[in-house]
């Protein structure tokens, strides 16, 4: 079984599950056809877990809506004893490894809600009357009864792991990245200008990698209400990259008040860009671009992380990535939030809004970090007083 994206005329895009002769397998593709709100990655994922099942059925030599309606159907024996344990490993050159609980647990999940997808959809295609009716009923809560014993006991999060950078790495950063720097990162002043303005953009606005690869120049505004817009298009069926950046979440205005970032942004824009863009044969519209001027693709945003870990290690931390800047913009949102007054569940609705989440309970993370910094600092000011024997 093998995964493959297929790019529609629409310019969407759509993973398909194919069998060792190159044949899409139905039900899984139909079930990913289901959940085609989600993201491509996300769809390629379930797939790939999905997968697994696939091939323990083969290996089993079992077709399975025809096991699924059969009167010996799965039993405890075959789940526990085939299906799960076939979940718990990966086969890397021939060899099996067990997996990470969390990674079992999240392959467990997948093949979890496609049962009960499966299920409904057999059940749907019988009348309320038919004696078939309830037995598939009772079958789907066994099946799905077994899976939910078999989840495993996850490491427990390490939540005392700094996920963000402090002040001085962001310091750091943003001098090494600074255009106006003669030791800047960067080869040259236009790519200078573009690696600080994309770090800018994910550390001032908290741009995720799919949303910063997706701006175009229409969505800076520049002046005396900088902003930058976050909008959800349809699929641009132009861009060539693989795989396609996507906004997942909300679209949103985020302001810019930092002049200094304001005025390399439209310095970038107005200059730099057009530098860029001038060495390709294809004018693009979106805002950041590569060295040879094509849309910059998600590899090089990792390549570039990579590139700065390894040659400041002494100075930024191992965990620097996009999804750390953005962490690091949560945090301070939510310290600042906290600072203005604002009570939890308002500082909750107020990141979610500046976040371009839906869900508040996304939140949470960083309003627990924030309660932890403070508790511990209450600590330590507490043993400190213990020490001297002050009074606290």
């Amino acid at each position: 079984m093998h995964v493959k994206v297929v790019t529609h005329k629409t310019g969407e895009q759509i993973p398909i599950m194919l069998d060792a002769n190159g044949m899409p397998v139905t039900l899984p593709n139909e079930f990913v056809l289901s959940r085609r709100a989600l993201s491509t990655n996300t769809l390629v994922r379930n797939l790939r877990e999905l997968s697994v099942l696939y091939d323990w059925l083969e290996a089993s030599g079992c077709d399975l809506s025809t096991k699924l309606l059969a009167q010996n159907s799965f039993n405890e024996a075959e789940l526990k004893g085939g299906l799960i344990e076939s979940l718990r490993v990966d086969k890397v050159s021939g060899r099996a490894k067990a997996i990470s609980p969390n990674t079992f647990n999240q392959r467990l999940t997948t093949v979890r809600q496609f049962f009960g997808w499966c299920m409904d959809v057999l059940t749907s295609q019988l009348s309320m009357s038919s004696s078939d009716y309830e037995r598939l009923r009772e079958r789907k809560t066994f099946i799905l009864k077994i899976l939910d014993s078999s989840f495993m006991s996850a490491t427990p999060a390490r939540t005392s792991v700094r996920k963000g950078l402090n002040d001085n790495e962001v310091g750091f950063l943003l001098g090494i990245l600074d255009p106006d720097n003669e030791n800047a990162f960067g080869r040259d002043s236009a790519v200078r200008f573009r690696n600080y303005v994309s770090v800018g953009l994910m550390l001032f606005c908290g741009l995720r990698p799919g949303e910063l690869l997706s701006l175009r120049v229409e969505d800076v505004q520049v002046g005396a209400i900088s902003s930058i817009k976050v909008e959800r298009r349809p699929p641009d069926l132009s861009d060539k990259r693989r795989p396609k950046p996507q906004i997942k979440r909300n679209g949103r205005v985020i302001p810019v008040d930092n002049r200094r970032f304001a005025v390399a942004l439209n310095e970038y824009v107005t200059t730099w860009r057009e530098e860029l863009e001038s060495k390709s044969d294809v004018e693009s519209q979106y805002l950041i671009l590569s060295d040879e001027g094509a849309p910059l693709s998600q590899s090089s945003v990792t390549q570039f992380f990579q590139l700065l870990r390894a040659q400041y290690a002494e100075h930024l931390p191992e965990n620097l990535t996009a999804k750390s800047l953005r962490h690091t913009f949560s945090s301070r949102i939510e310290r600042a939030l906290r600072r203005a007054g604002m009570d939890e569940q308002r500082r909750r609705e107020a990141l979610a809004l500046l976040r371009g989440d839906s869900s508040l309970a996304s939140q949470d993370t960083y309003i627990a970090q924030e309660i932890e910094q403070q508790a511990i600092k209450s600590l330590k000011q507490y043993q400190a007083a213990v020490i001297s024997g002050s009074k606290l």
